[in-house]
């Protein structure tokens, strides 16, 4: 599927359509309260024209902040378009205070944004071309407002294409992981939502803003409203109300029209598509592949797919009801993972493995379920097969620990902070020369309190979320646990990086109601990893590794906590692995990857990325050094995009309150001909901690020149409690 003799994939392009297409890129919609968005149309036309004002079409909404005017206008071309030359108007708009939209952006997935797209989907039904059906279609932020809005149940909401998006915005998004506060992640999106957000509006009139307005004045009001997105999150650490609204676990028969699910092995919200699948009433399907965070005909690792045929496909069932025999597909296809050792780089660009699919989707009462207070049925029993392993002194075995005066009936561990740098990171953005996956483990094993089971006398195929029940009791009142499934290569004992699981452990009952730990009580605790379809191969070992830290996937706790494992033979402590039906198809239907023909962009400087760690031995000191070189482009209309980034996590051996992060990113926007535009945006955002109280610290610094001038400056310092971490 990619090209032979570049590293990069290459779909192909489409210029011929059923349909003609015309786009229109300054429409404006406005709404009840008089804010105009500013939105793109891509309109299918008849090639009679006699038999045009005929046909009317059903609609796909991309409805985002990311600027449509300069930002996402190549990615939106490429395939909105496409879908637009099979019968569909599709529509691109941008949320209201973002890009073109007029009004002030307040927060991501707000009420305002939801009530906003309702609007939307009202006007869309007004139109004289509209046959008042309307689909969701979206990625991340576009995949999780389809949801929501699906949520609120509008009438000409026909369905949801929702790719790489989430359920539950507490327990799957950039925010918390496990009850901890996902450091790199979380730091890293707010800095990149702070630096996008300080852009002026694009200067042409693209919809929205009125043509004659001083476009100045209503960059410099935006920018004196802005607030940095981590100041909602970090003071909202438990699952409150915060996060309930906005995610659709809250009710999930609140869905009813047919959704379709994208998900990637490497990117952060794989495991929502597990849940979604498994809960929805509505008619659904699913897709996860290897990929990162991007598109499934363009993401890394590969192998890619042709997933706009695959949309078109189901939106020609669903939406115009043709019998093309899309309802005879399983309802989840997935690509099966085969970990082996050629994958152990941070640049990966195709995994091993066979696309499978599925109709059995067992019922599992996940983590997500057990630990927000949520009701489950007694009577709803796990119907899958499971494999079970007990934790014994430094073992896995197959049968419950046996009493043996040999080994202690208990472990004591304390991880150095600097576990979890070989880990790579949460959310792979899915660009192939970008070093972002998981390496050998050994380096992270070391630091661990490792169990290997024995090698592996047959293959095992497992499905789902594997589970482990310890026996814990701590020595601090806060604490946290990381747990990660690898498989041990027979030939080379390389560890590979199965799935992992963090845990809070003042969450240990409740995200929502948490509680301080009683200092050396015991506690049944239980950690669910994330989801998996994979083979692992007979004469491989498992190997489960528990550490007292995780950076800097997760900040560390504020104090160091010593665990340990009580191995008790009446109440073992159990690795559960679940396993894959027998009942499954296997073949590679996919179309090849294709996509529409794109604007003429011109690459000025290529995108690069570098990653480097250094150990400061004297100061006992880790280093992760992350620089990002997004390249410079030039638009169509003369308009230059330049954007890197520097980025910086330390943290001490020993000591949790010396984590530290720098994030410093720079944006360039100009246009060639040397109008009044010539913007260039400087952030740096600084995360530490302070010993007492114990407190976050952040402190965001922006500056902004316009045409080699001052135009606007300002540091935000904010400070939030840790009470339960």
């Amino acid at each position: 599927m990619c090209s032979s003799n570049v590293d990069d994939c290459y779909p192909s392009i489409r210029n011929e359509y059923p349909y003609i297409i015309e786009k229109c890129s300054s429409i404006t919609i406005e709404l009840e309260d008089n804010i105009k968005l500013a939105a793109t149309i891509w309109m299918p036309k008849k090639r009679n024209e006699e038999l045009r004002k005929e046909e009317k079409f059903a609609s796909i909404l991309h409805y985002l902040p990311y600027r449509k005017s300069d930002f996402t206008s190549q990615r939106d071309e490429i395939r909105l378009k496409y879908l637009s030359g099979f019968g569909y108007v599709s529509i691109r708009v941008d949320i209201r205070g973002t890009g073109n939209s007029q009004g002030i952006f307040d927060d991501e997935y707000s009420e305002q944004e939801q009530s906003d797209g309702l609007k939307i989907l009202k006007w869309i039904e007004k139109q004289e071309w509209s046959n008042g059906k309307v689909v969701m279609y979206g990625k991340s932020w576009g995949g999780i407002n389809g949801l929501q809005i699906g949520y609120l149940q509008p009438k000409n909401l026909y369905g949801i294409i929702s790719a790489y998006s989430t359920d539950d915005r507490y327990s799957d998004d950039t925010h918390y992981y496990g009850g901890c506060l996902a450091a790199q992640e979380a730091l890293a999106w707010s800095t990149q939502m702070l630096i996008w957000l300080s852009l002026p509006p694009h200067p042409s009139y693209e919809g929205g803003i009125d043509k004659n307005s001083d476009l100045f004045t209503i960059w410099k009001e935006r920018l004196d409203n802005l607030i940095p997105l981590d100041s909602y999150w970090i003071k909202h650490e438990n699952r409150d109300e915060y996060w309930r609204s906005g995610s659709v676990c809250e009710d999930y028969s609140k869905i009813s029209c047919p959704v379709l699910l994208i998900g990637g092995f490497a990117d952060l919200y794989t495991d929502p598509v597990f849940r979604l699948i498994n809960k929805l009433k509505c008619p659904k399907r699913a897709i996860i592949g290897p990929w990162g965070h991007e598109w499934p005909d363009i993401a890394y690792p590969g192998p890619q797919i042709g997933f706009l045929f695959e949309i078109v496909k189901w939106l020609d069932y669903y939406i115009k009801g043709i019998d093309n025999g899309y309802d005879k597909k399983e309802i989840i296809s997935i690509y099966k993972l085969n970990p082996n050792i050629d994958e152990l780089h941070s640049i990966v660009k195709q995994r091993k493995g066979k696309w499978i699919h599925l109709n059995d989707i067992p019922f599992y009462p996940n983590e997500h379920l057990q630990r927000n207070d949520y009701f489950i049925n007694e009577n709803q029993q796990i119907n899958q097969k499971q494999i079970k392993y007990y934790l014994s002194f430094g073992s896995l075995t197959i049968e419950p620990n046996i009493s043996n005066n040999l080994f202690p009936n208990k472990i004591s561990f304390l991880s150095p902070q600097q576990t979890g740098i070989s880990s790579g990171n949460l959310c792979i953005l899915g660009y192939l020369h970008h070093p972002s996956n998981s390496i050998d483990q050994r380096e992270d094993d070391g630091r661990s309190l490792c169990f290997d089971s024995l090698p592996l006398t047959d293959d095992y195929e497992l499905f789902g979320f594997p589970t482990v029940k310890l026996n814990l009791s701590s020595s601090s009142q806060v604490g946290l646990i990381c747990v990660r499934l690898c498989m041990i290569d027979q030939n080379t004992s390389s560890s590979i990086l199965i799935a992992r699981g963090v845990l809070n452990l003042t969450h240990y009952q409740s995200h929502e109601h948490p509680k301080l730990l009683n200092i050396n009580q015991i506690y049944n605790i239980e950690v669910t990893l994330s989801g998996v379809c994979v083979c692992l191969p007979a004469g491989c070992r498992l190997r489960l590794a528990l550490s007292t830290s995780y950076w800097p996937i997760v900040w560390p706790s504020s104090q160091l906590a010593t665990l340990t494992i009580h191995l008790n033979e009446s109440s073992p402590c159990i690795l559960t692995l679940p396993c894959l039906t027998d009942k499954y198809s296997t073949r590679d239907d996919f179309a090849f990857p294709e996509i529409g023909q794109g604007i003429q962009t011109k690459q000025l400087r290529q995108s690069s990325s570098d990653r480097f760690r250094i150990f400061d031995e004297v100061n006992q000191t880790i280093i992760l050094k992350i620089n990002k070189d997004y390249g410079s482009i030039e638009y169509p209309d003369g308009l230059i995009w330049d954007e890197r980034l520097e980025s910086i996590y330390q943290i001490k051996e020993n000591d949790p309150q010396s984590a530290r992060i720098e994030i410093s990113r720079y944006l360039k926007y100009y246009f060639k001909d040397e109008s009044s535009i010539k913007v260039d945006i400087q952030t740096k955002s600084i995360m530490f901690t302070q010993q007492s109280p114990s407190t976050y610290e952040i402190i965001h610094q922006l500056d902004i020149t316009n045409n080699d001038q001052p135009f606007f400056n300002k540091t935000f310092n904010l400070s939030f409690p840790r009470i339960y971490t």
